[in-house]
Formats: structure tokens, C-alpha cells, sequence
């Protein structure tokens, strides 16, 4: 398989076993950047070796947990100003750490990042020499002559570029190359050039990022997502992702937070410490005065009194879930979205930690759409996997024609009258790339429009299809085929499969089920006509022979199946519903955005379309929460089908008796497999004597059902 660089972050020594320590040497440079965070630099105020070696004495005491390994960081200003003072300090450490058997004395990393200005110093270059094998040096370049001079620039103004690029050579000779770029507003547009132009030097490893700061002006988005796109082509034409690193690519962003993104926080402030040249220490040095300009610097101690331990409480306690509004904690471009503690302090209308700055909002969007086009022609081209996609459940349904292929438990009774054209469907597909929507091509039952296969390389599009089309969906990485009764003799070649029968077939669903388990390997089934006189205990007794079945298969060597009715609520512990309506839309031939394709078959009102945005009525009836009998429910396998609901009880997040009873039958029969099986499952699934969860909802608070009986048992089932 193959491995890609960009789109991966590179590891870093010791990333979870190691402590920071910074020393801030001084608060001079011989730089100005206009884009730095250090706003108040200082000419006169360097560290003193007594400052440093109290601190190391103090770090080195029992008072402080510290983690196996430390990472000792020498920062500025250009810490290379005082590169004296660096190699006083690490010889202090080194001395220190073997006087008291310290196991850090052989489990530290230096690490420095300079403008390599005067990187080829005699001073400089003595100090690398004196510790190669323990020093980690990076040089910030910001990749062509006009980006890197547009910012880095002396204090007269005139560009760096010339100085740092006649030291690259010496640098490159001695450490791998790595530098970090930083974008403003003004320089995006040199993005992509500046990216390649630091790889052609020999810099393979480019961390890169756009400042935080209110600097953005209204464009500079759709400039930031262009210059990624580019960057991305370049890329993937050229072969070059095995090759590279770059940050502003990362197979982890965009999607909703997770529960344990929220109980985290992005930067590791108050978890790493630093020591100012005063002797004050710091969470980071993102609280220190020179980089503040609204608010105190964070003091939480000095050398002489060690830690304030009440100051580090706000750090141990700060999560995503508490600094950020529920703007951030809802959006769908969440996860990766950075920010810094010490520059949100710093804007905080209150001097607070618990606040989340929000100007990069728009220039995250553009980067998550950048990584969506990077990885979905990275698998086009090359069949490369995202290896860590976020957990994306949302999906846009394109209904290809009103024939559409019956995919879930709506069964579509149309034949084609009318296609989606092509312009529809890119329009579709840009709305979806952008809202982070999976596009899921719904073919036609009975004909097949070969371009829609083939016209849209930009793009990952997952397909349904007919099996009477297998041949043409064979040339496709994702697709599914969809069985009837009559399709069986069709291979399904080991794939994820639909099997849609009616309820009226029930009797001879063992029988198709074993026959298509034959060659496929995941089943999904559906069931259409479901009424409230379906055959509960043949519905029972079939999908107890498919069990067996299974069960003897996996027993006997063979694979282990997957099929939604049979073992699917095994390894589910939340649901498994179909959340039209949320984080599910169905784009139909007419350009227009509905719940599900269920309401566009049957003529309903639309949602919206892909210029308007969608806006649902009372969308939060659609939502678990609202739905008052699923919320006792643990058979999470059920994907409370909307429509169901509609056409039985008129209310859209209130399922009927019996498909409740249906739902409870297929839960028993998960509950008989996994005792049946040796295989571990993540949960195990209790024994109940009901097959009605309304039962649960009546013994919560003080409901009672009053001259209505709802109670079902098992046994009655299985009679």
C-alpha cells in the first residue's frame, strides 16, 4: 500500500513522553517580521546565566512531575543573538542533569528555531558542532523571494531573503530540512510557488499556517482555497506525495468534534512551561507581556518561588468544550481548526481563558474544501485511502432520475420521466464538497447514464447501482450494488450489497439471504410494505435460520458476515438512524435539496437547493433527542425512517408499534448471535422481555398508558 507524506503530519522525538522547557533568551531581533506575535521587542532585556541556572536547578527538583523526556527550547526575539549564553545554559544542564543521575542527562532534545541570519557564525557553528546529535535546528524561510521579503524584512525594511538564502546550503548539510512558513493576508497569492520553491531547495518538511490575527480581508479565502487546490494538482500530477510534508494538508481535519476533541484543548498551553529572562515563568510564551497588547502577562511563578500551582488550575481545566461558543462546538469544520490560547487571552473582551478568537473561521473552510479536493483525486488517481478521515456520517444523495434505484426503506414505485443533467450535478457536488457531504450517486432501476460515471474526477463520489449493471460498476473504487429476488444469481463479489425484498416475501428471506451470503460479504437489508399485520414470527423464525447460518460459516473457518438485521447492533453503541433531514439530504433531478428522496417521490415541499442553503421546518423533531420512544431505545440498528413515521402515527419522530416490534425482533436475534459466536463485540446486548420499547417510555417519570396496552412479550412472539 501507499504511504503519503503530504497530508500527514511528520512525528516529532518523544511527541507524548516528553516535557518543553523554554528559555526565552532574549527579546531582541535582528529582524521585524510584520506578521510576528512578538509585538514589543527589546533590545536590553536578555536572560542572565543565575536566572537560567536557578531554573534548572528548580526543574530538576522533586518539585515539579515531569515526564521521561525533555524537550529543552531556546526561543526569542532570534535566540541566536545570545548563542553565548545557549551554550553556557545547555552545558549547565548537561553538568547538572549527571550530577544527580537525572535520567534527562540522556533523554533531552534541544530545539531551536532561528532566522538563520548569522547562522554561519563561528559561535553558531561551534555550538551545532559541540551538540549534533542532540540538537533539532530549523531555519524559518518563507519560500520565494517576494513572499519571504514582503515580511521578513530588517529593522530598515529592506528583505532578508538574500542573507538566509546563502546559509540554506550550510544548514541543509547539517540537519534535515524543515523550516515554518507563516501566511498573511497580503502574500497568500505566493502560496503555492513558495511551497514548491522550499522543496526544490532540499526543504522536505514545510510546516505551515495562516496567522490568527484580524488580518483578513474578504477574498482571501477563496485566494487561500485556489492556491491549496493548485498547490494539490501540483502535487498529484507530479507524483510528489510520497515525497513531501506540509501541514496546510492534514488526512485529520474537518467534520464535527468528537466528545474527546471537546475535553481537549489545541495548544499545549500550561502543559509546557517557560521561563521569561526576568526569571518569571509562563504557561507559554504567548502570555508574556512582548506579545500582548490587551491584557496583563500570565505570570504563574518566578524561579526564587517556584510554581503557583492556583495560577496553572485555569490550564488543567480549559477544553475546547468550555473556550469555545457553540458556533465552533456545532460546526461541521471543527476538528483541526487551530487556535491559540495566549493570542485568545489576549483579545478576550475579559481577561479570560476560557475564550476561543474566531477570525480564521473562513480561512479554516478553505482549507478543509482544499483537503477534501487533495484527498479525494489522491484516491482517484492513485486508489490512496484517507487513512484518518474524521467520523463523517453526512451524505448527499444525488436521485440521478426519478427512477432512481430504491436504496433504503422508502421503496420508489417511479419509472424515469425526467434525468439529472450534468450542470445540475456539479452544481450538486461543489454544494456538497463544501458542506462536507458525502455524494452518493442513486442510479436509475432500469437504465444506466455511463458519463455519470466517468465525468467528475474531482470529485469521490460513492455509487448504487443495479446489480443488472454490475459489469458497468466494476470499473468504479465505490460502489454497491442493490439485489431484488431475482438478481440473486448475480455475483456480488465480496462487496457492501443492498437486498431490498417486501414484506410480503418474508417467507423465503433465509433462503435469498443465503444465497446472496454466498458471495457477499456485508449486507444491508431493507423491507419494503412493512404494515402493522406483517408476520412478526415468520419475520422471527427467518432471521433465526440466517443466524445459523452464519454462525456455522464463522465456526467453520468461514468469513464473518455483516448484515444490519442479523449482527449489525453487535458493535453499535449509539444510533445507527438515518438522520434525514440533518446530516442527510436527498438532491433531486430538479436541482432542489429535500429531507429524503422519500418527499421528493412524493411530492413534498423542498428544504432548499444549492444556491439558498437548506432550511428545515421543526428540524429538531428529526433529531434522537425529540424522538421520545428512540431515546429509550438501545436496539440502535433501527434508522427510524422518517416517512414510516409519518404514514403510521403522522408524526415524524414517533415510530409505530410495529416497526418498534420489528426493530426488537432483529435485536434479540444480535443478542442470540453474539452469545453464539467467539468473536469480541464492543458491548454485550442485555436480555428483555419486550418487544416495544414504548413499554420503557410509559416507566419513566409518572406516564401512564391509560386504557391503552401495549405489552408484547417474547414468548408471545415465539409461540
Amino acid at each position: 500500500m501507499s504511504i503519503y507524506k503530504v497530508g500527514k503530519t511528520p512525528l516529532v522525538w518523544k511527541q507524548n513522553e516528553s516535557q518543553t522547557v523554554t528559555f526565552i533568551v532574549t527579546e531582541d531581533c535582528n529582524l521585524r517580521c510584520k506578521y510576528c506575535y512578538i509585538t514589543h521587542k527589546a533590545a536590553n532585556k536578555k536572560m542572565n546565566l543565575e536566572t537560567a541556572e536557578a531554573f534548572i536547578n528548580y526543574i530538576l527538583s522533586n518539585e515539579i512531575s515531569r515526564k521521561e523526556a525533555v524537550i529543552i527550547e531556546f526561543i526569542g526575539g532570534e535566540p541566536f543573538i545570545e548563542v553565548e549564553l545557549i551554550d553556557q545554559i545547555t552545558d549547565m544542564f548537561k553538568l547538572a542533569t549527571y550530577e544527580r543521575n537525572n535520567e534527562w542527562f540522556w533523554n533531552y532534545r534541544i530545539s531551536i528555531c532561528t532566522n538563520g541570519v548569522n547562522y554561519a557564525d563561528p559561535a553558531v557553528q561551534h555550538y551545532i558542532e559541540k551538540n549534533r546529535k542532540k540538537i533539532s535546528l530549523s531555519i524559518t524561510v518563507d519560500g520565494t523571494r517576494e513572499k519571504h521579503d514582503l515580511q521578513r524584512v530588517f529593522p530598515d525594511g529592506t528583505g532578508s531573503f538574500d542573507t538566509i538564502d546563502n546559509n540554506l546550503a550550510l544548514w541543509l548539510s547539517q540537519f534535515p530540512g524543515c523550516t515554518k512558513v507563516t501566511f498573511s493576508s497580503e502574500d497568500l497569492k505566493y502560496l503555492k510557488d513558495s511551497i514548491i520553491s522550499l522543496w526544490d531547495k532540499g526543504i522536505t518538511d514545510v510546516s505551515a499556517n495562516v496567522v490568527f490575527e484580524d488580518v483578513w480581508a474578504e477574498g482571501d479565502e477563496v485566494v487561500f482555497e485556489q492556491q491549496l487546490m493548485a498547490l494539490a494538482d501540483y502535487v498529484l500530477d507530479n507524483a510528489l506525495y510520497e515525497q513531501y510534508y506540509c501541514t496546510l494538508f492534514d488526512d485529520g481535519i474537518g467534520g464535527y468534534y468528537t466528545e474527546g476533541d471537546k475535553e481537549m484543548t489545541h495548544c499545549g498551553a500550561g502543559k509546557m512551561i517557560a521561563l521569561g529572562p526576568d526569571g518569571k515563568l509562563y504557561p507559554c510564551l504567548r502570555y508574556k507581556g512582548f506579545s500582548l497588547n490587551n491584557h496583563a502577562e500570565w505570570c504563574v511563578g518566578d524561579v526564587e518561588k517556584g510554581i503557583d500551582m492556583e495560577k496553572i488550575r485555569p490550564f488543567i481545566t480549559a477544553a475546547n468544550r468550555l473556550q469555545s461558543d457553540s458556533e465552533c462546538l456545532k460546526c461541521v469544520y471543527a476538528k483541526g481548526c487551530a487556535h491559540c490560547q495566549g493570542f485568545n487571552y489576549d483579545v478576550a473582551e475579559t481577561p479570560t481563558n476560557f475564550y476561543r478568537a474566531k477570525y480564521i473561521c473562513k480561512m479554516q473552510k478553505s482549507r478543509v474544501y482544499a483537503n477534501e479536493y487533495y484527498f479525494d483525486k489522491l484516491y482517484n488517481m492513485y486508489g490512496i485511502e484517507r487513512e484518518n478521515r474524521p467520523d463523517n456520517n453526512r451524505e448527499m444523495n444525488f436521485l440521478l432520475s426519478d427512477g432512481y434505484t430504491s436504496f433504503c426503506e422508502h421503496e420508489n414505485t417511479h419509472d424515469c420521466t425526467v434525468t439529472m443533467d450534468h450542470d445540475t450535478i456539479a452544481q450538486g457536488l461543489e454544494y456538497a464538497r463544501r458542506h462536507l457531504l458525502k455524494p452518493v450517486f442513486i442510479h436509475d432501476k432500469n437504465r444506466l447514464n455511463e458519463r455519470t460515471l466517468r465525468d467528475f474526477p474531482d470529485y469521490r463520489i460513492h455509487h448504487i447501482i443495479s446489480a443488472k449493471f454490475h459489469e458497468h460498476a466494476a470499473a468504479l473504487r465505490d460502489y454497491k450494488l442493490v439485489y431484488t429476488p431475482e438478481d440473486l444469481d448475480i455475483p456480488a463479489e465480496g462487496i457492501h450489497c443492498i437486498f431490498n425484498t417486501s414484506a410480503q416475501d418474508i417467507a423465503h428471506l433465509s433462503e435469498n439471504m443465503i444465497k446472496l451470503l454466498g458471495s457477499a460479504a456485508d449486507v444491508t437489508v431493507n423491507i419494503h410494505g412493512l404494515k402493522s399485520d406483517f408476520d412478526e414470527y415468520a419475520y422471527l423464525q427467518q432471521l433465526a435460520i440466517v443466524k445459523d447460518a452464519m454462525v456455522d460459516w464463522e465456526r467453520n473457518g468461514g468469513i464473518r458476515h455483516e448484515i444490519n438485521v442479523i449482527n449489525q447492533l453487535c458493535n453499535l453503541e449509539r444510533s445507527s438512524r438515518c438522520n434525514a433531514g440533518i446530516d442527510r439530504f436527498a438532491y433531486a433531478p430538479d436541482g432542489k435539496l429535500y429531507i429524503c428522496s422519500a418527499d421528493y417521490s412524493r411530492g413534498y415541499e423542498a428544504v432548499g437547493d444549492c444556491i439558498q442553503g437548506v432550511v428545515v421546518k421543526n428540524a429538531h423533531l428529526l433529531s434522537k433527542e425529540y424522538s421520545p420512544i428512540c431515546d429509550v431505545c438501545d436496539a440502535h440498528q433501527c434508522n427510524h425512517c422518517m416517512q414510516t413515521n409519518r404514514d403510521a402515527t403522522q408524526e415524524v419522530n414517533v415510530a409505530p408499534s410495529y416497526k418498534c416490534r420489528k426493530s426488537h425482533i432483529e435485536r434479540e436475534i444480535s443478542r442470540q448471535y453474539q452469545q453464539e459466536t467467539p468473536r469480541r463485540t464492543t458491548h454485550s446486548i442485555p436480555e428483555i422481555d419486550y418487544v416495544d420499547p414504548i413499554e420503557q417510555y410509559l416507566k419513566t417519570g409518572n406516564r401512564m398508558s391509560g386504557l391503552y396496552k401495549y405489552r408484547k412479550e417474547f414468548k408471545e412472539v415465539q409461540k
